[in-house]
């Protein structure tokens, strides 16, 4: 066991060798985000990925695992022991960029405004680091470049291809960058931390016909107005205000002709809450407001509801065992616990369903949030990303 002298000293050293690979990781970083690609789309990310793993010196990579585009490294599996894993996403988006940046994305329409680019470019300086120190390692140590987080949960498909067992993890870590915590500071704790996420589309459908005769139709559009307002009133007024609850619509269709009245209106959104009670009774209440809100206006409704994932739920000892390297490392300012769950959806839950686990929030500072198409990071936060990995890997 290393004692917090040891963790500072070493850590020290990890943090000048990543500063020294610096241009490196900026370089990475900005490949990764000038070519984004959809999940299970990202072959030209997964291509770059292996080829770094693979000039790494001890570092098994293996192409293909679950999914196609999936990349695995793997480092000291003649240690005794189960593994440590670390997982980072691959995917991007299907959001515009809009940053004037001289890598910005090469698609109009794809971009890594998620911050994956930044979460790659990490976790490939934490195995160089490792991959330089591999004599001191304790345990064997996992890096899987995950496909397909952003709403197909590509850890469920990696999970039931029998990722853990066939690479004996034993535990698993993630660090996400958010741009709403400070900079350069770590948050986590023990339990919950992310939202339940699900999607929700809804359908209205009537009569329609000319706008200038709204009088001979149900009109959808106009309802599904209404049905909004009183979604949101559902939210305010029938969810405890203790407990986190969001119920937002980013997608409405109706009509393509600005003076047709549709037949059909389509709303898709999403809810978060950060207890599994609150979002079954949302579910319910959803379902039974557009059924009585349409059968008011004449109109023949729908819902679809899918839980895209549970809750990441991190493990306590683990986390107690990271803050104490944290406090050793970066000091108590620097590594503080969540107040409460963020209100993202993460499919790390699936992982953390099956081995103890632990998310962190690494702080940006930055003015535009997550999938905002101004998001950006700070490059010079990936030196001590990769340095807090390598030394996680070495102490946890």
């Amino acid at each position: 066991m290393f004692d917090q002298g040891s963790i500072f000293e070493i850590g020290g050293k990890l943090l000048l060798e990543a500063e020294g690979m610096a241009n490196d990781l900026v370089d990475w970083r900005r490949a990764f985000h000038q070519f984004p690609e959809l999940g299970l789309e990202e072959r030209v990310t997964a291509t770059k990925i292996e080829a770094i793993l693979s000039s790494l010196p001890r570092m098994e990579v293996i192409k293909g695992f679950g999914l196609p585009t999936c990349v695995i490294g793997r480092l000291g599996e003649e240690l005794p022991g189960d593994a440590l894993a670390f997982r980072a996403e691959i995917d991007a988006v299907e959001v515009r960029e809009d940053t004037d940046l001289p890598f910005s994305s090469y698609d109009g329409m794809i971009s890594h405004v998620q911050g994956h680019d930044a979460h790659m470019s990490a976790l490939l300086g934490v195995a160089a680091l490792l991959s330089s120190h591999w004599e001191i390692l304790r345990h064997p140590v996992i890096f899987i470049f995950q496909p397909a987080e952003e709403g197909k949960g590509g850890a469920k498909l990696l999970v039931d291809a029998g990722l853990i067992d066939e690479f004996r993890i034993e535990r698993m870590l993630c660090v996400h960058w958010v741009p709403q915590l400070p900079y350069g500071e770590i948050y986590t704790s023990g339990g919950g931390v992310t939202a339940f996420s699900s999607k929700v589309h809804i359908g209205l459908t009537g009569p329609g016909g000319h706008g200038s005769t709204p009088h001979l139709t149900s009109d959808p559009l106009y309802v599904s107005a209404h049905l909004l307002t009183a979604l949101q009133g559902m939210i305010t007024r029938e969810v405890d205000p203790l407990k986190s609850a969001v119920l937002s619509f980013g997608r409405i269709e109706a009509a393509e002709v600005y003076n047709v009245i549709a037949e059909e209106t389509h709303l898709w959104g999403t809810l978060r809450t950060t207890d599994g009670e609150t979002h079954l009774f949302l579910k319910s209440r959803i379902e039974e407001l557009v059924k009585g809100i349409a059968r008011m206006t004449r109109l023949a409704s729908s819902v679809e509801y899918m839980l895209n994932y549970n809750q990441v739920v991190n493990d306590k000892d683990l986390v107690t065992g990271i803050f104490k390297i944290g406090r050793a490392l970066i000091g108590n300012e620097s590594i503080k616990s969540l107040t409460s769950p963020l209100l993202v959806g993460e499919d790390f839950s699936f992982f953390s369903e099956h081995v103890p686990s632990c998310l962190m929030f690494l702080g940006t500072g930055m003015d535009y949030g997550l999938y905002h198409a101004r998001y950006d990071i700070p490059e010079n936060l990936l030196p001590f990303a990769a340095a807090w990995g390598a030394c996680l890997a070495l102490f946890v």
